[in-house]
């Protein structure tokens, strides 16, 4: 019986031996699950605050490639009338080329009125009637190349 009484003690000590063994390990466990935890929680706050930064950015760039198309075409818009400017600037300077050898053509002319004409300065009072004439009352009587002049009359209209 004392081999017996023996033995259980060994067993009993060797059952205790393991439930502590279990407990340890349950412990050490749990904690590790609570670091584990933790973990995915920041992990899972990592991967939120990511989602967002990547939708935050995802709206930047369709907001830069509308940005990017609208100058696009204010800059095709700009190149349009540019080259409408240049070509009214080329057709302008055609005309002024022309003008002046016309000119030249009047004040080389062998007709001698037309080459006085051509060759003597503009009267000051044609200068002023011109400078203080309003296109606007080129109109009010319905003929559009008459300007009124008031003299002694109170008004006279001159054909230009």
């Amino acid at each position: 019986m004392l081999k017996l009484l023996n033995i259980e003690k060994y067993v009993i000590a060797a059952l205790i031996a393991a439930l502590a063994y279990v407990t340890y390990q349950f412990v050490t466990l749990d904690d590790d699950l609570k670091l584990a935890n933790q973990t995915i929680e920041a992990k899972t706050a990592a991967i939120e605050a990511l989602s967002l930064q990547a939708e935050h950015l995802t709206q930047s760039v369709k907001l830069s490639e509308e940005q990017n198309t609208k100058l696009m075409r204010e800059r095709e818009s700009l190149s349009r009338i540019n080259q409408n400017y240049q070509v009214k600037v080329g057709e302008l300077a055609n005309n002024l080329s022309q003008a002046q050898s016309n000119i030249e053509k009047l004040r080389e002319s062998s007709n001698e009125a037309v080459n006085q004409w051509a060759n003597d300065s503009v009267p000051c009072d044609a200068v002023s009637l011109l400078k203080y004439a309003r296109a606007a009352s080129c109109d009010k009587n319905g003929s559009t190349n008459a300007i009124p002049v008031l003299n002694s009359a109170r008004r006279i209209s001159l054909k230009l």
